[in-house]
């Protein structure tokens, strides 16, 4: 059977006031477009600047770095090879000239490719870091949604989206960026890392919009090409066409399963960060169609849903004492899998189970599950098909990170620092079914005596999990199959 994973959508809308008021640097203006893909002359294309950089655009003692660029009070700054001073008065020849001592930048260098060795070392560390992203996203989910809900999201699309944020991020924006994300301070490698954690099972993109108005730095561009495999996109003046832009884009992405993200368009929209996650996998082995009707144990009621039964199914599973949770496993093509953490009898909440969810108690599970067989199962459980839709302003701000709306510094993507983020958007959808999957691969019908069990009638945490790079793809909850 098909395990329909579909597809979800992580929004981030920029909006501010005007551009730079540097009139050396080179900006994209309103009155050409066209020229954001067609003028890409280096970090400073027209020659050098011949004055001092404005601090409101840069930050206190804020540089751009390149390899070779200086600036203080009294220096040209310049994007040429060479390394320019101004000579000093002529009294005798010295041996030696003063150096200074430099600042630390506040704006990220252009990354630089890893190496195999220090890719690797990347991904190792990007691992338990999207662990412990994915955990205290759902703990924040789980703060802003009603109680007994259905929830579902992606860690990874979030992830994916912040990091690419990261990319121009700037002095705390940065720091906070890498907190939020538990990365290491200066995680260079962090987004080749990303790149390699890519399965035939799902894919996930990213792209920029902006406004006209808005000038993007070339280095920018040609990074987020190099990592990323998108150029920013230049927006047009009219709102409901940049709606259909954006949409359109969406639903592309996702299959179809999210054809309108956006009702609407906020009019000072300067620039709009996209990451899209489509998934589709099916059972590694087949659930046989059927129609079957089981009991649902809410908390106050019973309600009668659609189950998928298979009486001698690979599952791995056993029963953790600290979440007093039943926790199973089930495999899916493409090294992926669905993990489901279900209390141990109806007299245990879901809300008890979510709440010793600790990062220790989250990773002890998942190294058990690795070393856990797949024996013949007799199980039980629902069709799924879950949506999801989210403002994730609210939930940045449960895990205490304020700079999209109070102090955003994104000087690496562009100088104009009147910016903050007017909505962040997580749309979601989720489908588990048995359809469309050849029978012929059905279960044996034969039950033995001894058969483990593992029956799900009642509310549970799951897990898309990737095998291969050991992260969850998406997670959430499920009280009503129905929903």
């Amino acid at each position: 059977m098909v395990s329909r994973l579909t597809p979800l959508t992580l929004l981030l809308l920029l909006a501010g006031g005007g551009v730079s008021s540097n009139p050396n640097v080179t900006s994209h203006s309103s009155e050409d477009p066209e020229s954001v893909h067609e003028e890409r002359g280096g970090l400073i294309s027209e020659g050098n600047v011949t004055e001092s950089i404005p601090t409101q655009h840069l930050g206190e003692s804020s540089t751009w770095p390149t390899a070779n660029l200086t600036t203080n009070s009294t220096t040209k700054m310049t994007a040429n090879t060479t390394d320019e001073r101004p000579a000093p008065p002529f009294t005798q020849p010295t041996s030696q000239l003063p150096t200074e001592t430099p600042t630390e930048p506040s704006c990220p260098e252009p990354v630089v490719l890893c190496s195999d060795l220090d890719s690797h070392a990347a991904e190792t560390t990007l691992e338990e870091a999207l662990l412990d992203f994915s955990l205290r996203l759902y703990h924040a989910f789980s703060a802003a949604k009603k109680a007994e809900t259905n929830m579902a999201f992606s860690p990874f699309s979030i992830a994916s989206l912040l990091t690419q944020v990261l990319l121009g991020a700037g002095d705390n924006t940065k720091r906070n960026l890498e907190s939020l994300l538990s990365y290491p301070k200066d995680f260079a490698c962090v987004h080749q890392a990303l790149k390699a954690f890519s399965s035939k099972g799902f894919t996930s993109v990213s792209q920029i919009f902006h406004s006209p108005d808005l000038a993007i730095r070339d280095v920018f561009v040609s990074t987020s090409q190099s990592l990323y495999g998108t150029s920013p996109g230049v927006l047009g003046n009219d709102s409901d066409s940049n709606l259909e832009l954006i949409n359109a884009w969406v639903a592309e992405n996702t299959n179809h399963k999210i054809s309108q993200l956006l009702d609407s368009l906020p009019s000072d929209t300067r620039l709009v960060l996209l990451n899209a996650v489509y998934l589709n996998a099916k059972w590694k082995t087949p659930f046989k169609p059927q129609e079957k009707v089981e009991p649902f144990y809410l908390r106050n009621s019973v309600i009668e849903v659609p189950m998928m039964s298979s009486k001698k199914y690979p599952v791995a599973h056993f029963t953790d004492q600290t979440l007093k949770a039943k926790v199973g496993q089930l495999q899916l093509s493409h090294n992926l899998s669905f993990v489901m953490l279900v209390p141990q009898n109806l007299k245990r909440r879901l809300e008890d189970v979510e709440q010793a969810l600790t990062p220790a108690v989250f990773k002890a599970i998942l190294r058990k599950l690795e070393l856990s067989k797949f024996q013949p199962t007799y199980i039980m459980m629902p069709r799924l098909r879950v949506k999801g839709s989210q403002d994730m302003l609210s939930i940045m701000e449960k895990l205490e990170f304020f700079d999209f709306t109070y102090d955003l510094n994104l000087c690496g993507l562009t100088e104009d620092q009147d910016l903050q983020v007017s909505a962040m958007q997580h749309q979601t959808f989720l489908e588990l079914t048995e359809t469309g999957v050849e029978v012929a691969a059905a279960s044996a019908i034969s039950v033995a005596r001894n058969l483990l069990i593992f029956e799900v009638q009642q509310p549970f945490l799951f897990l898309l999990w990737d095998q291969q790079h050991k992260f969850p793809v998406f997670m959430g909850r499920v009280h009503d199959p129905r929903a």
